[in-house]
């Protein structure tokens, strides 16, 4: 569904005047997906394959899609474009591909040595989040929420903020456990790892409180307490966010010499096998990777 809902992003007037789209990938997918010329040219890196068939991944799906990110990588690591907008992938299909990244996101921070943070939100309801372990196990991600990823998630969140326009962002720092481990009763995580990297954070100069009951920050957040949420694991951020703002949300990497916006949403097979193909999230992507382009 990802070209197909890009082209509808287009055609609703996504981008701003003064900002071009350059479509990469297969000419023929683009074609199936009902390119016409006024739609922008189409940058194809040549690969072989047979164009699948929408709604379900196959390792032809899996090599078009790594090679169509990997060249609009190149092109915007040569400085040929400003900025990235990546439709959905699917894993399955990378990893029947044989490719070597797990998702977008962790191929990027291999690019930029390990630096580049996942900043979720929904621009248009002000609702940003980052999260301090990514596309892993649920135990495997208890294990991994440590100081240097509340840390990074953090300075991440705090120097997205900034970009758009908040001077002094105030953050929230989720707990891990319920209740925030209510004293030791429901875990220790909390006294152990998560008060003690709050408290270097604020002493680094960041406006963090935490940590809190996941369910009360949220809630805080969405009255404007806070300005974003720093997660600990995917649902813990992903949840909340497409329950207040459906499919409109995007997924920024902060860290990179280039911007990278993308739907927070998948690949949705129903969707692509029905043909009804809901925009709102690329449209919302594309907005954010023109104004973080061009800002005012």
């Amino acid at each position: 569904m990802g070209p197909r809902a890009v082209l509808a992003a287009l055609r609703a007037g996504a981008l701003p005047r003064g900002v071009s789209p350059v479509l990469v990938g297969s000419r023929d997918v683009w074609r199936g997906a009902g390119w016409r010329t006024g739609d922008g040219p189409i940058r194809d890196p040549g690969v072989d394959g047979l164009v699948p068939r929408p709604g379900r991944p196959t390792p032809d799906g899996g090599r078009f899609s790594a090679a169509a990110f990997e060249e609009s990588v190149r092109l915007a690591a040569r400085g040929l474009v400003a900025g990235i907008v990546t439709a959905p992938i699917s894993k399955t299909g990378w990893a029947q591909a044989g490719y070597p990244w797990k998702d977008h996101t962790e191929r990027l921070a291999a690019l930029a040595g390990g630096e580049a943070e996942m900043v979720l939100g929904v621009p248009s309801r002000r609702l940003w989040c980052a999260l301090a372990t990514r596309h892993v196990p649920l135990k495997q991600a208890v294990r991994g929420v440590d100081a240097r990823a509340v840390s990074a998630a953090a300075r991440a969140l705090d120097s997205a903020l900034r970009r758009l326009g908040c001077a002094s962002p105030r953050l929230g720092l989720c707990a891990l456990n319920p209740h925030a481990g209510e004293g030791g009763l429901i875990g220790r995580e909390e006294i152990d790892v998560l008060s003690a990297a709050a408290a270097a954070l604020r002493r680094a100069g960041l406006l963090l409180e935490g940590p809190l009951p996941a369910d009360s920050a949220w809630r805080l957040h969405v009255e404007g307490v806070y300005d974003g949420l720093v997660c600990l694991y995917h649902d813990q951020a992903l949840i909340p966010l497409k329950a207040l703002g459906g499919l409109s949300g995007v997924n920024w990497t902060v860290g990179l010499p280039f911007i990278r916006v993308s739907p927070a949403h998948g690949t949705a097979w129903d969707a692509a096998r029905s043909g009804r193909i809901d925009a709102s999230g690329t449209i919302e992507a594309a907005r954010l990777a023109a104004r973080l382009i061009a800002p005012r």
